[in-house]
């Protein structure tokens, strides 16, 4: 670093960094503070969905987790905007506050995930079991990355910069998580598509998966189900391990693209978590569309044809499901485009079952 008496600007803290670390750290607050008012902006923009989980839904244990998730988001984004920006006394002292937020978001976000897949695979003990490894496995990678991070002052000033990020520290933290969200992405699709495509065999299933209206209905039901939302966060992780992996990438952009890729997959997952209580989406992972046959193939004879609405909902998990008449899940419900017909059968059936 260069000299104070030399510089032309011996105030301002960037002027003791080269031009290119200098550039880096300037666009690094940039984009923290987009991601901080984009966050809060969309918590401003779900103060009523929140109010009525709070005050009009039973609150359990899903939904504390939810609202934990969101407040250890912004409490990592917040702690990183001022590690960045704000005079810091101890530097590494903050680093490590800005990891162990990051821990907290990335578990309770996970942990939605779980509690998501296991409606779905709902009564499987064996993946309950598996998802559940996986979740610790989350939590342990990131307890991890505390130890790769380091955070020193700019020359004699007290602002903060980041000085290194251990790679293989904070790979493996970036790498669970990823493996984690896949595992549930996969487990998911498989699970709304075992129950679309109708068939007996394996060759069967292929016929009608690549029929004429095959793929059609099963992107309509993957969409449905909110499955994008979980192929976003797993294309963030991949993006983040891609960054740490570039030998071109400096400590500064490293750190930088992990704060809008946390808060964008907790947004994500808090979002799949509101549709399902509002009614957009059923806890167990489907909608009520239509499955796909073959012409001589009889619905009845294969029980898993039947709409998964028909099965007991565990109840660790019906907290995922709607459970107060508000105006707000009137709307939800009327955003199925007729999936959600009150003169069904089957609905009614569903309804009986979750009530008992």
């Amino acid at each position: 670093m260069a000299n104070a008496t030399e510089l032309p600007d011996p105030f301002t803290p960037l002027a003791f960094l080269p031009p290119a670390l200098a550039s880096q750290v300037e666009v690094s607050r940039y984009v923290l503070a987009a991601t901080l008012g984009a966050y809060v902006w969309d918590i401003g923009l779900n103060l009523g969905n929140d109010y009525a989980l709070l005050f009009k839904h039973r609150v359990r244990f899903p939904t504390i987790v939810y609202f934990l998730s969101k407040v250890f988001t912004v409490a990592h984004i917040l702690t990183f905007f001022i590690f960045a920006v704000a005079p810091v006394e101890n530097c590494n002292t903050l680093a490590l506050g800005i990891s162990i937020s990051a821990v907290l978001t990335q578990s309770t976000t996970a942990m939605l995930f779980l509690l998501r897949v296991t409606a779905v695979w709902h009564p499987n003990k064996t993946a309950y079991t598996v998802f559940s490894i996986l979740w610790i496995a989350v939590l342990g990678a990131g307890i991890t990355s505390p130890l790769g991070i380091r955070g020193a002052h700019i020359g004699p000033t007290m602002q903060c910069i980041i000085t290194d990020v251990l790679p293989g520290y904070v790979e493996f933290a970036t790498i669970m998580p990823l493996v984690n969200d896949t595992a549930i992405f996969f487990a998911i699709s498989y699970r709304i598509l075992a129950h679309t495509l109708v068939a007996d065999s394996f060759i069967a299933r292929l016929r009608v998966f690549f029929g004429a209206n095959g793929l059609s209905t099963i992107s309509h039901a993957l969409l449905k189900s909110g499955q994008h939302f979980y192929l976003i966060a797993v294309a963030i992780h991949i993006t983040l391990l891609v960054v740490l992996k570039v030998p071109q990438s400096t400590p500064v952009y490293r750190t930088m693209l992990s704060i809008p890729g946390l808060a964008l997959v907790n947004a994500m997952g808090c979002l799949v978590f509101r549709r399902i209580k509002f009614g957009l989406i059923s806890s167990d992972g489907t909608l009520k569309i239509p499955t796909i046959a073959l012409s001589d193939f009889h619905t009845a004879a294969n029980p898993r044809s039947l709409p998964l609405d028909f099965r007991r909902t565990d109840p660790t998990t019906m907290d995922l499901e709607s459970n107060a008449t508000s105006p707000l899940e009137v709307c939800a419900q009327r955003g199925t485009h007729g999936f959600e017909d009150s003169t069904d059968a089957g609905r009614e059936i569903s309804n009986y079952i979750i009530q008992t």
